[in-house]
């Protein structure tokens, strides 16, 4: 009965695991794609309400305008660790390579995210 019930644990956990995953890898594709279009309306779409008020229409703007001209397109995005609840991916740009820390809310929207250098 005990290994019953630590195998049906693991199982659900590996179940959330791999759904958590999947909504990461989506939202980390939609940000890339809209980052690399300049796309600040679809990047503020993807902010928690929350966020969305913090850092106003016009600061996701000057965000990605800022960090486009500095850094260049969004190459590529390689999963890293999760820590605490936030992935880091390390974020390649076209001119240099960041640290990028994401933490999604549980309807999949960015509750953070933040870059900085390894």
């Amino acid at each position: 009965m005990k290994y019953t019930l630590l195998l049906l644990v693991f199982l659900c956990s590996s179940a959330l695991l791999a759904q958590d995953s999947t909504n990461y890898q989506e939202v980390t594709k939609s940000f890339q794609e809209n980052f690399n279009t300049q796309n600040v309306d679809n990047i503020f779409n993807l902010y928690t309400p929350e966020m969305q008020e913090a850092m106003t229409k016009e600061g996701v703007s000057r965000f990605v305008n800022g960090c486009y001209e500095q850094f260049g397109s969004l190459k590529n995005l390689t999963f890293i660790e999760t820590a605490e609840g936030i992935n880091s991916y390390k974020a390649e740009f076209e001119k240099m390579s960041l640290v990028m820390e994401l933490q999604l809310s549980t309807d999949n929207k960015i509750a953070t995210i933040q870059f900085q250098e390894p």
